[in-house]
C-alpha cells in the first residue's frame, strides 16, 4: 500500500473492512461515511464497550483525520438492568478495583448513563474508573466528572517533567513539540505526523505529577503520516 493514495472511498472501504475484522465489533448494525479523510459511523451497537472498540478500530486505518461517532448503545433485553441496579453495580466494581480509590468517587445513573463524581490524585485512576464503568452490562454512556487533584508544584517543575516525559517516547519528535503550563493545566502544541502520536504526546503530559488537565492543541502535519509508510 505504500505510496497508494488514499481517498475517501478507499478509506471508507478499509473502515469497514477493518471493523468486520475487529473480534469485539459487530459491525452488522454499524454504517461508515467518509469525507475529507473524516469517518463518521452511524447504526447502533449493543454495549458501550463495543462502541468504544468500534471507535479506536477506526484510527487503525491509515488516511483516517478524524472521527465522529453517532453510535447509539441499544441494550439486549438480558442487560435492561435498572438504574439502581447500575449504581449498585457501578459503586461495587470501582471498590474492588485496587488502581481505584473507590471512596473518593460517587456515581449517579440515569437512564444507562453513568455519571463519575470526585477526586483523585492521578489521571490513570480516573481513566480506569472510567474503563471499570464501561465494562459493565447495561452502561449506555460514561460522563467522566471525576477531576485530578492540584498539587502545589511551580509550573516551570511541572513543564520540565513534561517535556523529560515527551523526550523519553521514541515515537515523538519532542522538539516539534511545545508545553505551557498554567496552574497545572498543560497545553501542547507544534505538530505531530499522525493522530495517534496526538494521543501518545496527551499521555505522556498526564504523566507528570501535578497536572490537573491536559489541552491538545497539537496539529498533524498534513501528508506526513502517509509519507511514513
Amino acid at each position: 500500500m505504500n505510496g497508494e493514495h488514499r481517498d475517501d472511498a478507499w478509506i471508507e472501504r478499509a473502515v469497514a473492512e477493518e471493523l468486520e475484522w475487529a473480534p469485539h465489533v459487530d459491525a452488522a448494525h454499524v454504517h461508515v461515511g467518509v469525507r475529507d479523510g473524516i469517518v463518521h459511523l452511524t447504526g447502533h451497537v449493543r454495549t458501550l464497550l463495543e462502541k468504544r472498540a468500534a471507535e479506536r478500530t477506526v484510527w487503525h486505518v491509515a488516511g483516517v483525520r478524524g472521527l465522529a461517532a453517532d453510535l447509539a448503545v441499544r441494550r439486549p433485553a438480558a442487560h435492561l438492568h435498572s438504574d439502581g441496579e447500575l449504581a449498585r453495580r457501578a459503586a461495587d466494581v470501582l471498590d474492588w478495583d485496587a488502581q481505584i480509590p473507590g471512596a473518593d468517587i460517587k456515581v449517579q445513573v440515569e437512564h444507562g448513563v453513568v455519571t463519575l463524581l470526585g477526586a483523585v490524585d492521578w489521571n490513570y485512576q480516573r481513566t480506569e474508573a472510567d474503563a471499570s464503568i464501561q465494562r459493565l452490562a447495561g452502561v449506555v454512556g460514561v460522563d467522566n466528572r471525576i477531576v485530578v487533584r492540584a498539587v502545589p508544584s511551580p509550573g516551570t517543575e511541572i513543564r520540565d517533567k513534561v517535556l523529560r516525559a515527551l523526550q523519553r517516547h521514541v515515537e515523538l519528535d519532542a522538539s516539534a513539540i511545545t508545553v505551557d503550563v498554567d496552574d497545572g493545566r498543560v497545553t501542547l502544541a507544534g505538530s505531530v505526523p499522525a493522530p495517534s502520536q496526538r494521543r501518545i504526546a496527551e499521555n505522556a503530559a498526564w504523566s507528570a505529577r501535578g497536572v490537573t488537565d491536559v489541552i491538545d492543541d497539537l496539529q498533524v502535519r498534513a501528508g506526513a503520516a502517509q509519507a511514513q509508510e
